[in-house]
């Protein structure tokens, strides 16, 4: 590319280098994404204005020198530390993490006592269990204590219930349950 190419030039000839250098083209190895840095690089210096000027300077002094750094000026300045590896992810500790998350959480299982159910609060949800008034509307209950039925779940007032449960009123007036009736086991 010579000293005084255009801004239209510099972008063509970056998009053809890009084209035929991106690691999803070219072989899989660390050259060509080492030399797609370097033209990604160029292109950052290059495509800016103030930075290209200052790059054009510094190519000027070294020829008005004749010390023929032109060429050691460029590789100074473009100069991509070789070696590089893409950062890897760290996949033994994410897996040493997450296999100690998964220990520590079934010891702590083990040591917790499982939680009380509980009380009746009135406000129906669905595994409620409830009893049936004669006004055929339901109010939760104690499960552990004698019950009629079960809500399998809540519904509005124009709403259907499934197939195979009975609708009654929620004696709290915020809808109607779909509940399933519970049968008396005798002694």
């Amino acid at each position: 590319m010579s000293h005084n190419a255009t801004q239209d030039e510099i972008r063509r000839a970056y998009r053809s280098l890009a084209r035929n250098l991106h690691p999803d083209v070219a072989a899989a190895d660390s050259i060509s994404s080492l030399t797609m840095a370097e033209v990604n690089r160029a292109w950052s210096v290059l495509s800016d204005p103030r930075l290209r000027s200052e790059y054009d300077r510094a190519l000027d002094v070294s020829a008005a020198n004749g010390d023929g750094r032109d060429t050691a000026e460029r590789e100074v300045f473009f100069q991509v530390p070789t070696g590089v590896e893409p950062p890897r992810f760290p996949w033994r500790g994410a897996v040493f993490f997450a296999t100690l998350g998964i220990v520590v959480v079934l010891v702590l299982a083990a040591f917790v006592d499982p939680e009380e159910p509980l009380k009746p609060d009135q406000l129906l949800t669905g595994g409620s269990c409830v009893d049936i008034d004669a006004t055929l509307a339901v109010r939760e209950v104690d499960c552990a204590g004698p019950h009629d039925a079960v809500v399998r779940q809540l519904i509005a007032f124009d709403a259907m219930c499934p197939n195979g449960t009975e609708v009654f009123r929620d004696s709290q007036g915020m809808g109607n349950a779909c509940v399933d009736r519970v049968v008396a086991s005798s002694p």
